[in-house]
């Protein structure tokens, strides 16, 4: 992975044969800062575990979604907390939520993290 800093405070990281993916910082909307890649990054690699579980227990998981809201210290200088809710298909019962929701939060970002992160997770 190559990152390389722009003007504006914008970076480009681009990974071989790849598009690469561009962050803004401040009111620059048309990308996003590193902080919402962060939880974009977190939400994915949640999603993927639940799909790789779901793909050997021989469940349809697409469609679910991961809703997260990013909380920041005082200073906004890191991440103290993330709001989860997990929404899965209408027709999955309790268990399956819950065998879901354990593979979400084996997934690699998640465990890469700081321990004082708080994780509010809400599945539905």
């Amino acid at each position: 992975m190559k990152i390389t800093l722009g003007e504006n405070l914008t970076t480009s990281a681009m990974q071989e044969e790849l598009s690469p993916v561009e962050t803004a910082f401040g009111n620059q909307r048309q990308h996003m800062n590193p902080g919402e890649l962060l939880t974009a990054s977190l939400g994915a690699c949640m999603l993927t575990m639940v799909g790789y579980m779901a793909a050997k227990r021989g469940d349809n998981t697409q469609g679910t979604t991961a809703d997260i809201t990013t909380k920041f210290d005082d200073k906004h200088t890191r991440i103290i907390a993330f709001d989860i809710v997990l929404n899965f298909p209408s027709s999955f019962t309790s268990e399956q939520k819950d065998v879901y929701l354990r593979a979400a939060q084996t997934c690699p970002v998640h465990n890469s993290l700081r321990e004082d992160i708080k994780y509010t997770i809400t599945v539905k």
